[in-house]
């Protein structure tokens, strides 16, 4: 069996896409790697990808822009924050950046690094924290890549069931590596991926019993994605996580990677993905993006899906 050697990617749901579009390509500077559907209700939803410049594993963050869905609330039994990686002496730029942009943001220190916390334009949390990774950073867009975000760094599971999550994650062969308490806010315990990834590669488990539960709806988490290598390896990881009572969806063909879910103690969906064939399957890398994809296997016509669509704008 091989090793789920870290995060694959994340996905929220959103409310207006343009508004997405914008503070993830303008203010944070991923480049927007996939423009598609919800697959099950194609006419209504688009499904946007954020990225480094070829959409790697670990360095994705996906939204679903939902017009009608109602507003939702960080709490316990879901993600609470999705961390992003940025180099070590970039914490005064970004800053500078978020206050350009007129994005609040708190800065804190936690297991020797520093964590710039904001949400975006919806309320979804998020962190820029100062760390390591194999991931490039994007050059060609509006940040510069010596300060630019480089992929994934970690998810925090805010969690109801605090020993189940950690029984979760063990199975999957993390290691439990530290503990930070966060005055009158409860604790906070991180595993790592085994092995010797870097970059993508934490999960923090936030212990706050008496925190209210939260609700999904737009500026919430949808899930957080594994990278588990290939198929036959996600299998066994499926028949592992069954023998452990985690019990597992069926394969779904998400046409960049295949995935199987399940719901983990703590409340919050966990999706163990393929690595590949990843975003660059339908385009050239130089074209990611620029326009609506559509899996052959959905049998849609995608003239009529695109008309439907929200208008959006990519300069």
């Amino acid at each position: 069996m091989g090793q789920i050697n870290g995060l694959h990617h994340v996905t929220a749901f959103a409310s207006d896409p343009q508004a997405n579009l914008d503070f993830f390509r303008t203010v944070l500077g991923l480049r927007f790697v996939k423009r598609t559907v919800r697959f099950d209700i194609p006419e209504e939803i688009y499904h946007f990808y954020y990225g480094d410049e070829v959409g790697s594993a670990g360095s994705i963050v996906t939204f679903f822009p939902v017009t009608d869905m109602p507003e939702g609330s960080v709490g316990k039994g879901q993600l609470s924050a999705a961390g992003l990686v940025i180099p070590d002496g970039s914490v005064e730029y970004w800053t500078d950046r978020l206050g350009e942009h007129d994005v609040e943001y708190t800065v804190e220190e936690r297991f020797d690094e520093a964590a710039i916390s904001f949400t975006d334009p919806d309320g979804t949390p998020f962190e820029l924290v100062t760390g390591e990774s194999d991931i490039e950073a994007w050059g060609d867009g509006p940040v510069p890549a010596e300060h630019g975000i480089q992929g994934l760094h970690s998810v925090t599971v805010h969690s109801n069931d605090p020993a189940g999550s950690f029984r979760a994650l063990e199975t999957m062969d993390w290691n439990r590596v530290g503990r930070h308490d966060e005055p009158q806010a409860g604790d906070r315990v991180r595993f790592q991926a085994p092995g010797d990834s870097r970059g993508a590669e934490f999960v923090d488990v936030l212990i706050r019993p008496n925190a209210p539960q939260g609700v999904m709806g737009t500026g919430t988490f949808l899930h957080v994605a594994f990278d588990a290598g290939e198929k036959w390896e996600q299998r066994e990881w499926s028949e592992r996580f069954r023998d452990a009572d985690l019990i597992t969806t069926s394969r779904k063909d998400r046409d960049y990677f295949w995935s199987m879910y399940f719901t983990e103690p703590g409340g919050s969906i966990f999706e163990f993905a393929t690595t590949g064939p990843g975003v660059t399957l339908d385009e050239d890398v130089s074209e990611l993006g620029e326009n609506l994809r559509v899996p052959d296997w959905l049998d849609v016509d995608i003239e009529y899906i695109d008309e439907q669509l929200p208008d959006i704008t990519v300069d």
